[in-house]
């Protein structure tokens, strides 16, 4: 490893050189949101004088983790807006002068956890590939998305909650700015995440100040497809004054100087004394308007998009809610899925049926309704009891197998799982290059059609399928697809 020095606006950053690969980590892209700006606006860094080291990386979001795992000793503050970057070392030493597009990575976590750190997220195979590779750290839990009524008017632009969106944008921002000095071409962003990393990309989607800031997107397991991604000013409000009071708070620059500590004594304050989810508000400045419809009136950003999800997503509500809540929703026989098993069995042959009904119905109105180029896939590769569950594909797709998981047990990953992590990175590194994954040595991977509808299907045998997937999927797929035509 060899320092290397590289000028971006703020100042001179330190970093490393491994081989064919620069790594910065722990790069500052705005103020850090404590004392009064907790609960404000990310602001533009500051400039400083000298040279600024990273070579590490920076503290995690606060959030609360589980007990064991490589995460569970990572630092962790408020002070938390910083992101990591690893690219290829040709631009730096001068062997290529041409700028490689560059593929940014939102963590997942429903919006309460996640580190850009992770083992999992390293980019190193993607720097490899002439890809210049991004992970961010962006608030979380109730610190990246709690709503109170003070905030919209001593907001400059009007808007309120949604911080951790709002750092995902200011990121972007500052890649727009910095990302040359690193060898990245600008007019060249994907954005990509899973679960709530996904959904903040659809989310960014559809907000007004991220327009022009990314290019291409690829959707691991999540959308906005659910009246719980977004909720209205009014009941986010409540919610946040109620937390505030809770705390004996009757002013938002009182809650301020709460200690971060006190707040999360007993958990993540918004789940654990108002009992609810951090979410997306609608506020409308930052979010014009619920995401689901914007979205299907193609009101967003027209960009490619690769859309996914796994085949054992599995359901993350309670099950004895989940089940009717959603059967209910559509109006779909209460008994559609007794057979099999307990209500928790139940729950998990729901999810899988309405996770790819929701994928594949907005699949088909992006292509259908608009034109608008996009490539679905299902990951189904199974090891180990849960099957091909939530998240399972992220190594794939970066390449790193041989990293330890955030939490759990390593899977036994096979040759077959390293032939098919070589091949799903491909795909991906086509598609942040040229906003198309196929290319020379892989299969074909065929644009969404309506007729005959199918996504590719990533196993040991990677092959495109028929979109139905279950017997019961072919109730639930045109149940979801009329109520979310409806919206429109």
């Amino acid at each position: 490893m060899e320092e290397l020095i590289i000028n971006v606006k703020q100042g001179r950053l330190r970093g490393l050189r491994d081989g064919a690969v620069l790594r910065f980590q722990g790069v500052p892209f705005a103020k850090p949101p404590i004392g009064a700006l907790r609960w404000r606006g990310p602001e533009p860094p500051e400039h400083f004088e000298g040279i600024l080291d990273c070579t590490k990386p920076g503290p995690m979001a606060m959030q609360v983790l589980p007990p064991e795992g490589p995460l569970s000793n990572h630092p962790m503050s408020e002070d938390c807006l910083y992101l990591n970057i690893t690219a290829p070392a040709d631009f730096s030493d001068g062997s290529s002068a041409e700028k490689h597009a560059v593929h940014v990575w939102f963590y997942g976590g429903a919006l309460q956890a996640g580190c850009a750190s992770s083992p999992q997220l390293d980019g190193a195979a993607y720097a490899r590939d002439g890809v210049v590779a991004v992970t961010v750290c962006y608030r979380v839990g109730v610190m990246g998305f709690m709503c109170h009524p003070q905030m919209k008017a001593e907001d400059p632009d009007g808007f309120s909650g949604n911080f951790g969106h709002r750092d995902q944008i200011a990121a972007l921002r500052w890649i727009q700015e910095n990302i040359e000095a690193f060898g990245g071409d600008p007019s060249r962003v994907t954005i990509s995440g899973q679960s709530a990393g996904s959904g903040s990309c659809c989310t960014l989607m559809n907000a007004p100040t991220a327009r022009g800031l990314f290019h291409r997107v690829i959707c691991h397991s999540g959308d906005i497809f659910q009246p719980e991604r977004d909720v209205p000013l009014s009941d986010a409000e409540s919610w946040g004054e109620e937390l505030a009071e809770s705390f004996g708070c009757s002013t938002l620059d009182e809650f301020r100087k709460v200690p971060a500590e006190e707040l999360y004594r007993d958990g993540d304050p918004m789940m654990q004394r108002v009992g609810k989810l951090c979410t997306c508000v609608i506020d409308g400045a930052f979010l014009p308007g619920p995401q689901g419809e914007l979205t299907l009136r193609n009101q967003c950003q027209k960009v490619p998009v690769i859309i996914g999800t796994n085949l054992d997503e599995g359901s993350r509500w309670k099950a004895e809610e989940y089940v009717p809540q959603i059967l209910g929703r559509f109006g779909l026989p209460g008994d559609l899925y007794a057979d099999k098993g307990d209500i928790n069995a139940q729950a998990a042959a729901l999810a899988v049926d309405y996770w790819y009904a929701r994928h594949l119905s907005w699949a088909g109105i992006r292509v259908s309704e608009y034109a608008l180029p996009t490539w679905q896939y299902v990951f189904a590769r199974r090891l180990g009891p849960m099957g091909a569950f939530h998240g399972a594909e992220i190594p794939y797709t970066f390449g790193t197998l041989t990293s330890p998981p955030d939490f759990g047990k390593p899977l036994p990953y096979t040759q077959e799982d390293f032939v098919l992590s070589d091949l799903m990175h491909h795909y991906w590194v086509n598609f942040v290059k040229n906003g198309d994954p196929n290319g020379e040595g892989l299969p074909e991977w065929p644009q969404k059609a309506m007729e005959p509808g199918s996504h590719m299907q990533f196993d040991v045998v990677s092959e495109m399928r028929p979109d139905l997937l279950t017997e019961t999927g072919e109730l639930v797929i045109p149940a979801v697809d009329r109520w979310m035509r409806g919206r429109i």
